[in-house]
């Protein structure tokens, strides 16, 4: 399973949380950079990845968040397309 990504903003260090819908830190000088993704392949799942990803990639916060949320478009779009999670143990 995947643990670190690079985006446009770091390396990031990458959990998985069942009880958590998403976080991710901006950076600062001296921060560690974590993102924490909600577990599963829910299409909730999907959603909270793509969210915390455009949020590393420096995607500005009215995009994000509230009830216009890009994440939620572009999640809802490729799981028509048939994009699911596939477990890779």
């Amino acid at each position: 399973m995947i643990k670190t990504h690079t985006f446009r903003l770091g390396k990031y260090y990458i959990d998985f949380l069942d009880n958590l819908d998403g976080y991710c830190k901006v950076p600062s000088e001296k921060d560690t950079l974590n993102m924490l993704i909600l577990k599963g392949g829910r299409r909730k799942a999907l959603t909270s990845a793509i969210h915390e990803s455009m949020h590393t990639e420096g995607v500005p916060d009215r995009f994000l968040d509230g009830d216009r949320d890009s994440a939620e478009h572009i999640a809802r779009f490729l799981w028509r397309l048939g994009y699911r999670k596939v477990d890779t143990k």
